[in-house]
């Protein structure tokens, strides 16, 4: 497994998604695909490669043993807000609970300080991450396994997800875990 670090998607991050507030990895699994065991050899691979880039994730641990996955869909990931307060955020002050657990598209668009970004940006900055929506696997995963869920557990909430497109052989790690 290897990451993809010109992946176009790292750009966007980069450049025009600055202010997204989730941590993303991408790999090319070079090995046989195992399923569940796949995912997991990316979640643990991923929290390395955090630790290697990010000063704030120097001590992030992962206990594998204690790693629970629920199988999900792409649509149920991709799933967008059904008000329409995410299509032009005109209201600042949005009075909202967080849902437990957060869906993708809560941590994307709602981390604890705001961003300015529309369902729009959450559709266009998937399509680009999941081109491929017929043969994916998806997983959401549980957040007791590692201290990388901490902050998130204070208040917002948190989030895992892994999905894997079997025809480029690529999987996406994808982390929430804020506070403010």
């Amino acid at each position: 497994m290897r990451e993809i670090t010109e992946h176009k998607a790292y750009e966007l991050l980069e450049n025009k998604y600055e202010r997204v507030c989730l941590d993303y990895v991408i790999f090319y699994e070079e090995k046989a695909y195992e399923g569940l065991a796949t995912h997991k050899t990316a979640i643990v691979e991923a929290f390395k490669v955090l630790r290697e880039k990010f000063s704030c994730y120097d001590a992030l641990y992962v206990e594998a043993d204690k790693m629970l996955a629920t199988h999900s869909s792409i649509d149920e990931l991709l799933q967008t807000p059904s008000d329409d307060y995410c299509n032009k955020k005109l209201n600042k002050d949005r009075s909202f609970t967080p849902p437990t657990p957060i869906p993708y598209w809560f941590a994307f668009l709602e981390p604890p300080h705001g961003t300015p970004y529309l369902k729009s940006d959450f559709i266009a900055f998937n399509e680009i991450l999941f081109p491929n929506k017929s043969d994916v696997e998806v997983y959401r995963w549980n957040n007791d396994f590692s201290n990388y869920f901490d902050a998130g557990k204070e208040w917002w909430g948190t989030g895992l997800w892994t999905v894997f497109d079997k025809n480029t052989k690529l999987i996406v790690v994808i982390g929430a875990s804020l506070t403010d």
